[in-house]
């Protein structure tokens, strides 16, 4: 990102990383934009079934991947290792709920799935 190093408070990206090729890159560059306690919003679909993320690079075509990871265009679904991966870059976990976040704001006037938990971390 054309962000210089620790210049950014809050950064949110809203099912993004399900899209990215290489996530663990992306986290890395969230982290270095950051500010020191600056936190990151990372939306993102994942199955609490699944222990890890799942991921195949050979599942290239929209149908195999619709079929895989639910969407066409994702190349990932994550497992409950998410909070893992995202601490092997230096984020420190927060899971949040619709009603502790946004008590006054219903989901739909949010744009959001109120039963979506917020992930919210923080830069180490």
């Amino acid at each position: 990102m054309s962000f210089a190093s620790e210049t950014v408070d809050v950064f949110i990206a809203n099912h993004v990383l399900e899209h990215v090729d290489d996530d663990l890159k992306a986290m890395a560059e969230i982290r270095r934009i950051l500010k020191p306690g600056g936190l990151a919003i990372l939306q993102t679909p994942f199955s609490a079934v699944l222990q890890h993320t799942w991921e195949d690079g050979g599942i290239a075509s929209p149908e195999a991947r619709l079929q895989a990871y639910g969407q066409a265009d994702h190349v990932r679904l994550y497992g409950r290792d998410i909070f893992e991966r995202l601490a092997a870059c230096g984020f420190v976990s927060k899971v949040q709920w619709h009603e502790e976040v946004l008590a006054d704001v219903t989901p739909a006037d949010a744009g959001v799935n109120g039963r979506e938990p917020f992930f919210v971390f923080s830069k180490a």
